[in-house]
């Protein structure tokens, strides 16, 4: 005659973390008249993870011709306009990146930790060199900072 037990293992429950990347939606400049050798800011950024684990995010910049520029135009002008992001240490800041539109993606290259429910304070310039010419005269490109939030480490 065989034998039988049976165990009921009751009441899990599983659940998931998430880190949550925001930034304020209004543009952080509005400036249309750069001249070679000119810069605004450095103004700043508020990046806050709302999530319930500690993460890292990374920046890059989406940028598109504006109204009346080209595509080549846009690019001549995104690979000539500076943006520097650093933290906002008085003291001594920590630069995130600075270089060129054009070359903002995944910056920075080990991402930066945030830890949940806390925000950081970014401060953004951008510039226009003075050694630009006249290559850059007359165009306009919009730009997006686009901010990619990922867990800071696998959750066991």
């Amino acid at each position: 005659m065989p034998f039988t037990i049976a165990s009921n293992n009751q009441n899990n429950s599983l659940g998931t973390s998430s880190v949550t990347i925001t930034v304020p939606d209004t543009p952080i400049f509005t400036e249309t008249d750069l001249i070679p050798g000119e810069s605004v800011g450095p103004e700043e950024l508020e990046v806050t993870n709302g999530g319930t684990t500690d993460g890292r995010y990374y920046i890059f910049a989406d940028w598109r011709p504006a109204t009346g520029t080209s595509a080549a135009g846009a690019q001549i002008l995104a690979d000539r306009l500076n943006i520097e992001i650093t933290d906002d240490d008085p003291d001594t800041p920590t630069v995130i990146y600075s270089g060129a539109i054009s070359g903002l993606i995944e910056k920075p290259a080990t991402g930066r930790a945030l830890a949940a429910n806390t925000s950081e304070t970014l401060m953004i310039t951008v510039s226009l060199p003075s050694d630009v010419g006249n290559v850059a005269q007359n165009l306009a490109i919009e730009v997006d900072l686009v901010f990619v939030g990922q867990l800071d480490e696998p959750q066991p």
